[in-house]
């Protein structure tokens, strides 16, 4: 029981030192983010976004209501596949990033390796 309480405690402390220490996050924290985001997706070839889009807009026009969070999405899922991340992870994570079932999600990891992650031929091949 004294284990327990020690545990709690511990954990408690911890939780209230990451509070005190978001307090002091300011607007100052934005651009780095940003450009962080930036950074990562700037390590992938572009790809062929319009007919990613046209692809996931026939699967469900909903996937891409936001087009620039379904393209951002594309890319996480391009980056899981650079970074090794199993078929079953990639999946498990198009089903987070899309808010869809393991079906669709399916679907969406394929239209993005397609379309996303690998840079579009040029005009000239």
């Amino acid at each position: 029981m004294g284990a327990r309480l020690v545990v709690t405690g511990t954990v408690l402390v911890a939780l209230a030192g990451l509070g005190s220490l978001s307090a002091c996050s300011g607007s100052d924290d934005e651009a780095p983010k940003k450009a962080a985001v930036e950074d990562t997706a700037g390590s992938l070839p572009k790809g062929d976004e319009a007919t990613y889009l046209k692809a996931m807009r026939a699967l469900d026009a909903g996937l891409v209501a936001d087009e620039k969070t379904a393209i951002d999405n594309g890319y996480n899922l391009c980056m899981d596949a650079k970074n090794g991340m199993t078929t079953a992870d990639q999946i498990n994570d198009a089903i987070n990033l899309f808010q869809t079932d393991i079906k669709k999600a399916q679907r969406i990891l394929a239209i993005s390796t397609t379309n996303l992650c690998k840079a579009p031929p040029s005009a000239g091949s």
